[in-house]
């Protein structure tokens, strides 16, 4: 029968462990329920995985504890170390898979998620009860008070987000947190615009394209010359999946610039790091610090 984790049972027994032992353990728990007497946290189907991240399983881990180094790296880099009483909001958190990295290092109280989409959330709450998983509109407000967080993780989801809504929620994350509060966040490269062609040259050509999102990818961003053009101006670029007026318009594919970032918020937020570097995370990673 399973058994509920104890998130504080998992943060006492791991909280000395390093981040690569922890990586470990994590994948040691998809097929082992307890670890050193603390029942771990229990994981979705892989279909749901793999409709989220496009993979699942051991995959799906590792990706997600390289975004989790990174968050923590740059965390101590501005004087901001996460601790246990660091209070953690996964922005987009999906079923819950980057808030189960921090189990180790933030006390459970400290840790929560939202997301708009109430299937993966049930998901979330059912693999991990001992967390605090809420729901958001795709609009703000949050309903937590102004200066609530230390930390806002967000991953993938500023890469589908149009201009609209990523600048409501950049503001909204600037209201969330603390004075010199963090916010980490993903988009795409300008090398997105290139890979959207590469998968309508394959679909051209006949071949399957074996993904659903790469059917989206397809069709997006279809002028490259155009796209190219927009980036090196420094403009917001987003292929919306839908058209409006229907309510999905507001989501799709989403490249945003450096140049952008310091434009539009930084009266906001300080640019700590526009990290565009495939070797270390396949999206583009924003840090920023709240003014």
């Amino acid at each position: 029968m399973f058994q509920a984790p104890d998130a504080s049972a998992v943060f006492d027994t791991f909280k000395n462990r390093s981040d690569e032992d922890w990586l470990s353990i994590l994948v040691s728990s998809l097929q082992i329920p307890e670890i050193d007497g603390a029942h771990m946290p229990r994981f979705p189907p892989d279909d749901l995985q793999r409709e989220i991240h496009g993979h699942s399983g051991e995959v799906s881990l590792h990706e997600a504890h390289v975004f989790y180094r990174e968050i923590k790296a740059y965390c101590s880099y501005v004087g901001r170390p996460v601790m246990p009483e660091t209070r953690v909001l996964d922005f987009g958190c999906g079923w819950g898979r980057v808030t189960r990295l921090f189990m180790k290092d933030v006390r459970p109280d400290n840790l929560f998620g939202v997301d708009s989409t109430s299937r993966f959330l049930i998901e979330a709450r059912r693999c991990n009860p001992a967390l605090n998983f809420l729901s958001c509109q795709l609009v703000p407000p949050l309903l937590m008070g102004d200066g609530t967080f230390d930390l806002i993780t967000s991953w993938s989801v500023f890469s589908h987000l149009d201009e609209f809504l990523a600048g409501h929620w950049i503001r909204e994350f600037h209201r969330l947190l603390r004075p010199g509060g963090i916010a980490i966040l993903t988009t795409q490269s300008r090398r997105f615009i290139g890979f959207c062609a590469e998968m309508r040259a394959r679909r051209a050509s006949g071949m399957r394209l074996e993904h659903g999102w790469y059917e989206a990818c397809a069709d997006s961003f279809t002028d490259e010359a155009h796209a190219n053009s927009r980036y090196e101006a420094g403009m917001f670029l987003h292929a919306a999946s839908v058209q409006a007026p229907h309510p999905q318009a507001h989501y799709g594919e989403a490249i945003i610039p450096r140049n952008y970032v310091v434009k539009q918020w930084g009266s906001l937020f300080r640019l700590v790091e526009f990290l565009d570097n495939p070797v270390r995370l396949p999206q583009v990673m924003i840090v920023l610090q709240k003014i």
